[in-house]
């Protein structure tokens, strides 16, 4: 008897999404991964970013090629140029042979550009010019070097705000957000926090050995109750002690230690219009204008400088929204 097919990384993404926003961001995502644009994906902390990332990846024609993800944030300034670029030998101390950066690594494939608003400003200008040429010059090289890449970004800051204070060149900016996607903090996708709650419950037992684990009923009401201000990566860690602290085969409330529902981040209250399936780029822009609406709960000066457009932009295409009925 043949083997039961194991299912592959953007399957179990796909089975484990169950939130009509989830879904949503899914079917787009699986729209733009064939295309080879550039993704800016926006979001906050520990909300998935780098898991859609690799969706985009593995949902593409460049699958089979490598994904190779870059931490703006976590490499020092002074060595976050040679490690995306590449060096040759003797072209600073220490560099005793020449290694290509993470731009070759990934070629024929995607580079992440994780949390990429870490990224200082002249070295922007630097990545700027590689995404316009295509090609790259190692550290000390002579030669440059054509590039096959998929450029994917993400960032949990406001970047459209830090254009605006200089932190930020804007014509990155535009290079990079070809298309932009933001994800939904969990607190604004319920539908998804059992089936990840559970899958992780699943992969934290087998890690210890055990099997068989499961939540009580008011364990599961508990995790779809909290506001999870740290997202998905605070719901893992969750698990994760309850696993630790359960003391049988059922996982009790109290096991989660959940911090108090007084510090529980509040849900906006502008309603959002989903995204369809099949939109054209004026509805997909609608969506975004409306969803960052409702992530500064409704405050339209915080809207603007997000978005980067006027307050009077923004009170033309409200309008236009509302006689095309798409809110209230």
């Amino acid at each position: 008897m043949d083997e039961a097919r194991v299912a592959t990384p953007a399957e179990r993404l796909e089975a484990l999404c169950r939130d009509p926003r989830s879904l949503e961001l899914l079917e787009i995502a699986r729209r733009v991964a064939p295309t080879g644009a550039t993704v800016l994906i926006s979001g906050e902390s520990g909300c998935g970013k780098e898991v859609v990332a690799r969706y985009l990846h593995q949902r593409s024609s460049r699958a089979a090629a490598p994904f190779v993800a870059v931490n703006c944030a976590a490499i020092p300034e002074n060595l976050l140029e040679a490690t995306m670029f590449g060096y040759e030998k003797g072209s600073f101390t220490g560099a005793t042979r020449a290694q290509p950066g993470k731009l070759e690594q990934a070629q024929g494939g995607t580079l992440l550009l994780d949390e990429i608003s870490e990224m200082s400003l002249a070295l922007q200008a630097k990545l700027l010019r590689v995404l316009q040429e295509r090609e790259v010059e190692r550290v000390g090289g002579t030669h440059p070097i054509a590039l096959d890449v998929r450029i994917v970004a993400t960032s949990n800051r406001d970047l459209p705000a830090a254009v605006a204070k200089g932190a930020f060149r804007d014509d990155l900016y535009y290079r990079l957000s070809v298309f932009p996607l933001w994800i939904p903090p969990l607190r604004e996708r319920t539908g998804d926090i059992l089936p990840l709650a559970r899958e992780f419950l699943v992969r934290a037992a087998a890690q210890a050995g055990l099997e068989g684990i499961i939540f009580s009923a008011e364990a599961e009401a508990l995790l779809q109750a909290h506001a999870w201000p740290g997202n998905v990566r605070e719901l893992e860690n969750a698990v994760q002690r309850a696993l630790i602290l359960a003391t049988g085969d059922v996982i009790a409330a109290a096991d989660l230690r959940l911090a108090p529902m007084s510090a529980a981040v509040a849900r906006p209250s502008v309603a959002v219009e989903p995204i369809a399936v099949g939109h054209d780029m004026k509805s997909l822009e609608r969506a975004h204008i409306l969803e960052t609406l409702a992530a500064v709960n409704g405050s339209r000066k915080l809207a603007v400088a997000r978005l980067g457009i006027s307050e009077r932009t923004l009170r033309y295409k409200l309008n236009q929204y509302r006689l095309a009925g798409a809110f209230n």
